[in-house]
């Protein structure tokens, strides 16, 4: 059976990337993916975009494991290209309201809430392993609740893997992966304009240059997902 370390390479990933949030053992009891506890050794690796969740044994076997989209972006494109209905999956739109007001604004799917005991995370994913390609039925929507880590080092990486980055973490984010121009900032630049919030005028200017620059930064996914 392969490492998992190889299952992140199907994905062009890399515990090394400068993208990476966290990078931590789950214990099973602590953590409950779509209700059910998983046997075994989880490990939780976080990106800036996604996060994968590995079931391993000894000397970090792949026994199983599922990666769950943060950006919006990422899940309305693995969507379509999967040709799947999200009403038919149980995919909850969590922007009803804002579209309200404003057709305008893309559906988005990623919810994230806290409470004093646990985070709990909803979001489009699927199984992965060492193929490229993935039937359409493995794309399901996942309630994911973690046990938050009373070390406040690791609470604050793992919260950050798990988490969609706001427009400061996005411009915060461009300038430590050594990228100009991200895709999801511009999603949620985009999103503040249509909401009708305002920008300072040093977020105003920064975004001009991610709008000019030439295209760069980290794929989203695997593009057989």
């Amino acid at each position: 059976m392969a490492s998992y370390h190889r299952i992140l390479k199907v994905f062009d990933r890399s515990v090394q990337d400068k993208s990476l949030e966290c990078d931590y053992d789950i214990h099973p009891w602590e953590i409950l993916i779509n209700g059910e506890r998983w046997e075994g050794k989880i490990r939780l690796i976080g990106f800036v975009d996604v996060f994968f969740l590995m079931c391993y044994s000894a000397d970090t076997r792949f026994e199983k494991g599922i990666i769950v989209y943060k950006n919006d972006d990422a899940i309305r494109d693995t969507l379509e290209r999967a040709k799947v209905d999200p009403k038919k999956i149980g995919l909850k739109v969590v922007n009803d309201k804002e579209r309200e007001g404003n057709p305008n604004v893309p559906d988005r799917y990623f919810k994230f809430s806290s409470d004093t005991i646990n985070y709990t995370i909803e979001s489009l994913g699927h199984k992965v392993g060492l193929g490229s390609k993935y039937p359409r039925s493995s794309v399901i929507p996942y309630k994911i609740t973690i046990f938050k880590s009373k070390n406040p080092v690791m609470k604050k990486r793992i919260r950050r893997g798990i988490t969609q980055h706001s427009l400061q973490d996005l411009m915060y984010d461009a300038i430590r992966l050594g990228v100009v121009t991200h895709a999801e900032m511009v999603a949620q630049v985009i999103g503040t304009v249509y909401t009708g919030n305002t920008m300072d005028d040093a977020i105003s200017k920064y975004v001009d240059v991610l709008a000019t620059s030439k295209q760069g930064g980290v794929a989203l996914s695997n593009e057989g997902a």
